[in-house]
């Protein structure tokens, strides 16, 4: 993935809201059955942790194509 182009690309305005709820909401984001609280505590927490945690929301997302 270019360094510019956001990881969150290629996502419906829909799609990324829903992701988004269910992330705030506490529920699993991709990764094992984790909550992004989890993967973000797990990545070294803080802001690293949760800049990591977003990524891997991200990149878990089925995409068309």
């Amino acid at each position: 993935m270019a360094k510019d182009k956001k990881p969150s690309s290629g996502l419906t305005e829909k799609q990324k809201s829903a992701v988004a709820k269910k992330a705030r909401a506490g529920k699993d984001i991709g990764k094992k059955g984790k909550s992004f609280d989890k993967v973000a505590a797990a990545a070294g927490g803080g802001e690293k942790g949760k800049r990591i945690a977003a990524a891997a929301m991200w990149k878990s997302i089925k995409r068309k194509g």
